[in-house]
């Protein structure tokens, strides 16, 4: 593996801190905190040592949403950029959020955020960006009021699943795309299960505000990464993860960490020059 990963690794929603002035008005326990974020990935995803730029951001997702649009406010949107209901409709807070409140926790932690994605993308030692998290093993399926299974792996860059490119574009070359499809396919071929995609692209996600706002201001590729959660998470998770837990993170960490090796080099590389991917 290359001494630096030429990538920057960003991990918005893997956060379970509650600031502490507003501790005392959340509804939610520690665990339904940490299960309406991506849980455990800012462990999944600490490539902190090995990649040349990696921003996590600590603060639960409940408080704040990185990967919606500043404006996307509550009272409108109560799933938008400040929560104030979960995704099944329970109501997050004691006391309603003010909208100065509103206000200073963007200024606190996602102007910041951004701030540094965009100054992160600029590095010259940068040549591509993944924006991680994880996703439900079932979700809404687009073809009736049923829930369905969903892929292992969704990777996205605003295009459409047929392959087609929207009006406003997309966030990375097709070739990156495929390549990151077949090194995941290749990877984690041994996690494959009946029934279940073990790899899709832009379904059921097109790729968020993150890589939205952020790969169209660059030539330089910008990828949302979903992992299914039935990957790591046990059938009744705590907070934090067991020993048991960390050993089955840390083997799929080793396994995204040869994914991104190969992902970061030339693709045009001699098949003799490049590594084994274990």
């Amino acid at each position: 593996m290359s001494a630096r990963l030429p990538m920057l690794l960003s991990v918005p929603h893997g956060g379970e801190v509650i600031p502490d002035p507003l501790k005392e008005r959340l509804l939610l326990s520690p665990l339904e905190t940490a299960l309406d974020g991506d849980t455990w990935t800012r462990t999944l995803f600490d490539f902190s040592e090995e990649a040349a730029a990696f921003l996590s951001m600590e603060t639960a997702r409940i408080v704040i949403d990185l990967n919606r649009d500043p404006t996307d406010l509550p009272p409108e949107n109560p799933d938008g950029v400040v929560k104030t209901k979960t995704v099944d409709g329970k109501s997050v807070w004691k006391k309603e959020l003010t909208p100065e409140e509103t206000t200073g926790l963007i200024e606190a932690f996602y102007e910041p955020y951004h701030t540094a994605l965009m100054e992160m993308t600029q590095r010259p030692e940068v040549t591509i960006i993944v924006d991680c998290h994880s996703m439900l093993e079932t979700g809404p399926s687009k073809k009736g009021p049923e829930w369905e299974k969903r892929p292992l792996f969704c990777i996205s860059n605003g295009g459409h699943s047929d392959g087609t490119v929207p009006e406003e574009g997309i966030t990375a070359p097709p070739d990156v795309m495929a390549r990151f499809s077949a090194l995941l396919e290749e990877v984690f071929s041994d996690y494959a299960v009946p029934d279940v995609p073990l790899v899709t692209v832009n379904d059921p996600f097109r790729g968020g505000y993150i890589t939205r706002s952020h790969g169209r201001r660059t030539e330089k590729p910008w990828i949302q990464l979903e992992i299914n959660r039935r990957l790591y998470l046990p059938e009744v998770p705590d907070v934090e993860p067991d020993a048991e837990d960390l050993a089955r993170l840390e083997a799929l960490r080793l396994k995204f960490l040869d994914v991104f090796d190969a992902l970061s080099r030339p693709a045009d590389l001699p098949v003799e020059d490049e590594k084994t991917i274990s």
